[in-house]
């Protein structure tokens, strides 16, 4: 038989693992509505860390729409994990 400790134990790691797997389909289908040109800088932003600049020159778009669509994209984001 399991001691209490052990149990709570168990129970909390299986918790914080279904919390993460929520945060992670949360963020995942707060990324699909992204649009795609969003979705593609901010991937290569915080996942490949790239650089606004980097970003532009991967993508062939100028460095102001690489930055707007970052702004908009974040903004989107937080706002959908809010929701």
């Amino acid at each position: 038989q399991m001691s209490n400790e052990l149990k709570d134990d168990s129970t909390q790691e299986l918790l914080e693992l279904s919390a993460t797997d929520k945060m992670r389909a949360a963020l995942s289908a707060c990324m699909h509505a992204l649009s795609q040109q969003q979705r593609e800088c901010i991937t290569l932003a915080y996942v490949n860390g790239y650089s606004h600049d980097e970003i532009a020159r991967s993508v062939g778009s100028p460095l102001g729409s690489v930055k707007s669509w970052v702004r908009r994209g974040l903004t989107s984001l937080k706002r959908c994990l809010e929701s």
